[in-house]
C-alpha cells in the first residue's frame, strides 16, 4: 500500500508545509514593498507587474504544462524538482540590483512554483475520499495565510535587523530542506493499473480531455469564473502595505506586522472554516459547497471592505481587516474541492492547473495590473487616497461571483446530463 493511503493526515502536512514556504516567497516581496520600491526606484506599475504579470503569465503557462505532467509522472518527485529550482532563484532574488534583473528572478521562480499546487491537490485527492476534499483542500490552503502573514512578520521583524536581501537568502536555503522529505512519498498511482496506464497516454490527448470536461460541464465553468473573479479583486490587496503606510499613516514595521497578523489570524479561520463548512453543507445538498460560499461572499464581501473607511487607530477597522483576512482564504478549499468533483479522475492534476492558470493570469495578475495603472493615475490627476480609491475600485468584481456561484449550485443540484462526470476515454493497448 502507498504511503499516502497508509498516513494521509502526514502527506497533508506535508504538502501544506511546502504551499506555505510557495506563499511565503510570493508574498515576501509585498512585506518588503516600501523597501524595494525606495531602493530600486520602483513605480507603483512596475511594483504590481513584479508581483503580478511577470510572475503570473509564466507561472500560468509553465502550470498548464506542469500540471499535465503531474497526471503523467511520478508528482512527488516532480514537485521536488521544482522546490529546488524555486527556492534557488528565491535566494537570487537578495542580490539583484534593478528592475529588469528583479522581473527576471521572479519570472523564472514561476517555473519551480507551477509544479506544487496541481500535482499537490492530486496528490490529495487520491489520498481522501470525495466527502473530504473541501476539507484537505482548505487545510492544505492554510499555506496561503500563513505563509502571507508569515512573510510580512518576517518583513516587519527581522527585516529591520538582517535587510531585505538577506531575507530572501535565508528563505532560499530553508526551502531546499523539505524537498527530500518529499523523495519519501510514493506515487500512488503505481498501484492502481488503470491509472498508471492512464499516465502514459500522450499529452496532447490530456489536454483535449480538459478542452471536453470544460465543454461539457456548465457548472465547471461557473466554478472557474467565479475563482477568477474572486482573485481578480483579491488582487487588489498587492498595494496594501503602501496604503497603510502613504494613506493610514502607520510606521512600516507596524504595518508589517499588522498585516501579517491579520493574514495568519484571519486567513487561517478563513481556510479552516470554508472547508469544514463546505463539507457540511455539500452532505445535505449536491450544490451545498458553492451555495456556502456565495452565501459567505454575500455578507463578508461588504464588512471586509469596511475597514478602508473607518479610523485605523480604532478597533473596528481590525475587526473588519480581520474579516477581510477571513474572506480572501475562505473560498479555496470549496472551490478546489468542486473542480475536482467536477472532472475524472485522471485528469485532475491537469484542470487543476488550469484553473489555476485562469485565476493568476486573468484575476491575481490581472487586479493586479489595473489596481497598479489605477493608483498611478490617480496620483497623476491630484486625486486624493489614490490608493484608497484604486483598491475600492479594483474589488467590485469580487461580487460578481456570487451569482456564478448560485448559479453552478443550481445546475449541480438539477442532475442534468451536463453536470455527470464526463466517463473515462477507452486507453490504448
Amino acid at each position: 500500500m502507498s504511503l499516502p493511503s497508509k498516513h494521509p493526515i502526514g502527506v497533508l502536512a506535508l504538502l501544506t508545509l511546502l504551499n506555505i514556504l510557495n506563499f511565503a516567497d510570493r508574498f515576501l516581496m509585498q512585506g518588503f514593498a516600501v523597501d524595494l520600491t525606495a531602493d530600486l526606484h520602483l513605480s507603483s506599475l512596475q511594483f504590481t507587474l513584479l508581483t503580478g504579470f511577470i510572475f503570473t503569465t509564466f507561472y500560468t503557462f509553465v502550470g498548464l504544462f506542469m500540471g499535465a505532467l503531474a497526471d503523467r509522472v511520478h508528482r512527488p518527485r516532480l514537485m521536488a524538482a521544482g522546490i529546488v529550482v524555486w527556492s534557488a532563484l528565491t535566494a537570487a532574488t537578495g542580490v539583484v540590483g534593478n528592475f529588469v534583473q528583479l522581473g527576471l528572478a521572479r519570472l523564472f521562480i514561476g517555473v519551480g512554483e507551477a509544479t506544487l499546487t496541481p500535482a499537490a491537490l492530486g496528490l490529495l485527492g487520491d489520498t481522501y475520499p470525495p466527502r473530504r476534499r473541501a476539507f484537505a483542500a482548505g487545510i492544505y490552503y492554510l499555506g496561503a495565510p500563513i505563509g502571507i502573514g508569515g512573510a510580512f512578520i518576517i518583513a516587519g521583524t527581522l527585516g529591520s535587523v538582517l535587510g531585505w536581501r538577506n531575507c530572501f537568502l535565508a528563505l532560499g536555503v530553508l526551502g531546499l530542506l523539505p524537498a527530500l522529505l518529499l523523495l519519501l512519498l510514493r506515487e500512488p498511482r503505481t498501484a492502481r493499473p488503470r491509472d498508471a496506464q492512464a499516465a502514459r497516454r500522450p499529452m496532447p490527448g490530456v489536454l483535449k480531455e480538459v478542452r471536453q470536461c470544460l465543454a461539457a460541464s456548465p457548472p465547471l465553468r461557473l466554478v472557474m469564473a467565479s475563482g477568477i473573479l474572486v482573485v481578480f479583486a483579491q488582487g487588489a490587496l498587492v498595494l496594501d502595505q503602501l496604503w497603510l503606510v502613504q494613506e493610514r499613516g502607520l510606521a512600516k514595521q507596524q504595518a508589517q506586522n499588522l498585516a501579517g497578523l491579520m493574514f495568519l489570524a484571519g486567513g487561517v479561520l478563513g481556510s479552516v472554516l470554508g472547508g469544514w463548512g463546505a463539507d457540511l453543507m455539500q452532505a445535505r445538498r449536491a450544490g451545498g459547497r458553492l451555495r456556502f460560499l456565495a452565501g459567505v461572499y454575500l455578507v463578508g464581501i461588504p464588512a471586509g471592505l469596511a475597514y478602508r473607511f473607518v479610523d485605523p487607530s480604532g478597533a473596528a477597522f481590525h475587526l473588519y481587516m480581520f474579516i477581510g483576512s477571513v474572506m480572501v482564504t475562505i473560498g479555496y478549499g470549496p472551490l478546489f474541492a468542486c473542480l475536482q468533483d467536477l472532472v475524472p479522475d485522471h485528469v485532475r492534476s491537469t484542470m487543476t492547473a488550469a484553473m489555476i492558470l485562469g485565476m493568476t493570469l486573468f484575476g491575481t495578475s490581472a487586479g493586479n495590473l489595473l489596481v497598479g495603472w489605477l493608483a498611478d493615475t490617480f496620483r497623476a490627476g491630484g486625486i486624493d487616497e489614490p490608493i484608497t480609491k484604486a483598491v475600492l475600485a479594483s474589488t467590485l468584481p469580487w461580487i460578481l461571483a456570487i451569482p456564478c456561484l448560485l448559479r453552478a449550485a443550481h445546475l449541480a443540484e438539477s442532475g442534468t446530463p451536463h453536470e455527470e462526470r464526463p466517463a473515462k476515454p477507452a486507453l490504448r493497448a
